[in-house]
């Protein structure tokens, strides 16, 4: 088994370049057009976890939807906490909740127009049961749209009654939530929302605008012991986030799944973003990617104080002096980081490749030609955006997803990993998914929520060792010896992020690596009696999921990326494989971004390909050669995405690097060679 030497320094040391990519690859043919749509509890949630994707998304789409459920009324006073200007505020809820909507306008104006004073639109809108929602609309990009519901946040006991929370709302301990009028909105009245009625308005909208894209928050956060190493701030107790941020998560996503089961968003991605949880993890972004993040909270936090006739102000003060580097989102971090293995060649060489939208799979399958035919999709709802695929050797599929079950009972909410078998002869009108359940299905069951997405391994004979992140931070694994599944393990480890990454040793060994919050979590499983030796790289932690590819040899290279800078680095084993070898490690530089990387070694190449989702939410990608050292600059082609790439070989022999675009489509790019890539877009 490999064995791991002292590390000679941590990746800290290394040069932070955190290069830009270079753009070669120039669209010959217009790309469909994205529709993007964002769901937050807060005004500012998009500005902090969102972006830098944001602006990027927002330069891209066809229209843009930003939906905001709370009015953010806090305090009621448009200060900086602490201080003398503060304590001698009036209380004025109204008022500050309009000063965090004209920040939000004005960040909205700035990311689209380079205009933080452009004109906006205020209309109303009619949603379920007579509820009136502020909409503003960005006058000179009227495609850019808010809509505001002003449900109260933290209500003052001297409020109306059925002034509650929205987290109260969700799980049924009140019957209803009252909005409020900001200062100087057009909306006439308050509306009573119930639970029911919440997430009727959020369908009609969703019906309405039909985005091909959803972004919204994190419904299952972490776990997270509060202490004074790691201070609660405002998360909720025991947990890594604001309650509000996961109930907005939990509402959207019971949205969605209706809409989708209403027939709509047959070509939507949906994904969902950390929230708090971020300011525990190193940062995923590179400088740049900060300093936009920055750029655009400041606007929102009416930073430069610029005069203004609006009473209410020109945005929320209370974050106007916040520096994302220290704060609560330095990262932008994906809940359900996507697959790499979604993505192979078939028993005929041809491949397939396979993605969530509209909470069913669809595959992709190149035809004779080497092109890909338009997807098809396969029965089976509620699905979280992660598939895993493994070949059979009769020609079919073996699929692996979580399947998303949500109520207002804690206790009652369902993630389980499922599997499906898909026949070589394509018919899907029998196939059925079977549940493989969740491996913390035996402890608390508010635990099962906290599992990560499956990784499958295919053995000889026939076998699968399935493997997933438990509620614990650490590793569960399941096997299927051929004939039936055994019982979930535990197979240790902990304090890892989500993403794992996997290699087949020579010896029938299963080696697995996850982001570790004091280095690269390593397991070496053992397959036959599921057993494991778990240890960790004394690395710096890394700033999100690596990536391991098998060399030639024996021999694997392990990518992973830097903190602070989001630069990837690499690093090798030696002595085929026996042990991992620190003074191998190449910096490769790059642009940061969210999802884990995706990378192939391409032998008729001899070298490996690597792709990343970048800061502007676009692909990146590089080759490597067997020694770690980048072949070549950076390739960069600016279509944006959604969740992960996976990187193979399509049946001509070419490498192929796939993604699923904002729009719903597959992008297959097809790299000639260390300084081009051409891309078709397939429905």
């Amino acid at each position: 088994m490999p064995e791991h030497r002292e590390w000679a320094g941590s990746l800290r040391a290394l040069g932070r370049r955190a290069k830009r990519p270079l753009t070669v690859w120039q669209r010959s043919a217009a790309v469909a057009p994205a529709r993007s749509m964002a769901i937050m509890a807060h005004q500012d949630d998009d500005l902090y976890f969102l972006n830098p994707l944001l602006v990027s998304q927002l330069a891209s789409s066809a229209a843009h939807l930003t939906v905001c459920l709370t009015a953010g009324e806090a305090d009621g006073r448009n200060a900086p906490g602490g201080t003398p200007e503060h304590a001698d505020l009036p209380v004025d809820f109204q008022a500050f909740a309009a000063a965090r909507f004209n920040g939000l306008r004005c960040a909205y104006a700035d990311m689209v127009l380079g205009h933080r004073d452009a004109k906006w639109r205020r209309e109303v809108t009619t949603l379920a049961g007579g509820a009136e929602a502020e909409v503003s609309v960005l006058v000179d990009a009227p495609h850019i749209r808010l809509v505001s519901l002003n449900l109260w946040c933290t209500p003052p006991a001297s409020a109306a009654p059925d002034t509650n929370s929205l987290p109260e709302l969700w799980d049924g301990r009140v019957a209803a939530n009252l909005s409020m009028v900001p200062l100087g909105s057009p909306v006439s009245r308050e509306h009573r929302y119930t639970r029911e009625s919440l997430i009727e308005s959020l369908v009609m909208l969703l019906d309405d605008f039909a985005p091909t894209l959803v972004w919204t928050m994190d419904p299952d956060p972490d776990r997270q012991v509060h202490n004074r190493a790691n201070p609660r701030h405002a998360d909720a107790e025991g947990y890594s986030d604001h309650s509000f941020h996961t109930a907005t998560g939990l509402f959207a996503h019971e949205a969605v799944t209706r809409w989708f089961a209403a027939g709509g968003g047959r070509k939507t991605s949906v994904e969902a973003f950390r929230g708090y949880y971020v300011r525990r993890w190193p940062s995923n972004l590179s400088p740049q990617g900060r300093a936009v993040k920055q750029r655009y909270k400041d606007v929102y936090g009416w930073a430069d104080r610029r005069p203004s006739d609006d009473p209410a102000g020109l945005g929320d003060r209370k974050v106007s002096g916040d520096l994302i580097a220290s704060g609560n989102a330095s990262g932008t971090t994906l809940r359900y980081p996507g697959s790499r293995s979604w993505a192979a060649p078939g028993a005929d060489g041809r491949l397939s490749a396979f993605a969530v939208r509209g909470g069913q799979v669809v595959h992709w399958r190149e035809d004779r030609s080497g092109e890909f035919a338009e997807g098809r999709r396969v029965p089976g709802r509620k699905l979280l955006p992660h598939v895993d695929a493994v070949p059979t050797e009769d020609g079919g599929w073996r699929l692996f997803a979580v399947r998303q079950g949500l109520t207002a009972d804690p206790a009652k909410h369902v993630r389980d990993v499922w599997t499906i078998r898909l026949p070589a002869s394509g018919d899907y009108r029998e196939v059925r998914w079977e549940s493989l359940g969740n491996p913390n299905a035996h402890s608390e069951p508010a635990k099962r929520r906290n599992i990560g997405m499956p990784q499958a391994v295919a053995l000889p004979g026939g076998r699968l060792l399935l493997l997933a992140r438990n509620a614990g931070k650490g590793l569960s694994g399941r096997l299927h010896d051929g004939a039936a599944w055994g019982p979930w393990r535990d197979l240790g480890g902990g304090d890892t992020q989500d993403g794992l990454t996997t290699a087949v040793l020579a010896d029938g060994t299963v080696e697995v690596f996850a982001a570790g919050r004091r280095g690269l979590a390593h397991w070496l499983v053992r397959p036959t009696d599921l057993t494991a030796v778990y240890s960790v790289v004394p690395t710096e932690a890394p700033a999100g999921p690596p990536a391991v590819v098998s060399l030639p040899g024996g021999d694997r290279m392990l990518f992973c990326r830097c903190r602070d800078s989001a630069s990837v680095v690499s690093f090798r084993t030696e002595a085929g494989g026996a042990v991992w070898d620190p003074s191998t490690l190449a910096d490769l530089g790059g642009y940061g971004g969210p999802g884990p990387l995706a990378a192939r070694f391409v032998p008729e190449v001899g070298a490996a390909l690597l792709a990343v989702r970048d800061d502007d939410s676009s692909t990146s990608l590089t080759w490597v050669g067997v020694d770690g050292r980048a072949v070549g600059g950076w390739l960069r082609e600016p279509t944006p995405i959604a969740g992960s790439h996976a990187v193979s070989v399509g049946s001509a022999g070419q490498p192929v690097v796939l993604a699923v675009s904002a729009a719903g489509a597959l992008l297959a790019l097809r790299v000639k060679d260390a300084t081009s890539i051409t891309m078709k877009e397939v429905p």
